[in-house]
């Protein structure tokens, strides 16, 4: 068995506000241009269930007369898309909270549906707001 990690994940989807195909181009890499970089995205969790998580290593795993496959471990947040949102009051952001990094998890890279923007919120530890004013079809 072989497994080759990756530092960028390309993704592709149709935005719901215009039906054009839309690339977000996420990183995951200790060393970016000298600085970590661990971007976020928006998951496919279950079949009704989306989720927003911080990837923390993408990699494929080939395993000889079987297959290759390719996962992520990712960092969830707690705030479900599906399920009622914590929202700011002062910005009307959605405002999500990290699991702790122990609590980290795998996940097939087809269940990307799009990179996320979450800014870290400076006056609560560990929470972060989603900033869904320049995705406008994030909620859609």
């Amino acid at each position: 068995m072989q497994i080759h990690e990756h530092c960028y994940l390309k993704v592709n989807y149709k935005s719901t506000v215009d039906w054009k195909q839309v690339t977000d181009h996420l990183r995951c890499n200790p060393q970016f241009h000298r600085l970590p970089r661990f971007d976020h995205a928006l998951i496919q969790l279950t079949v009704e269930e989306t989720i927003f998580v911080r990837l923390i290593f993408l990699f494929r795993c080939c395993i000889p007369n079987f297959g290759s496959f390719e996962f992520a471990l990712v960092q969830p947040y707690t705030a479900r898309i599906n399920g009622s949102r914590r929202t700011d009051r002062f910005f009307k952001l959605t405002r999500v909270k990290t699991v702790p990094r122990a609590s980290s998890i795998f996940v097939p890279l087809s269940s990307f549906i799009r990179g996320a923007v979450l800014v870290p919120d400076p006056d609560h530890q560990d929470e972060h707001l989603i900033v869904d004013h320049i995705d406008s079809d994030m909620f859609l």
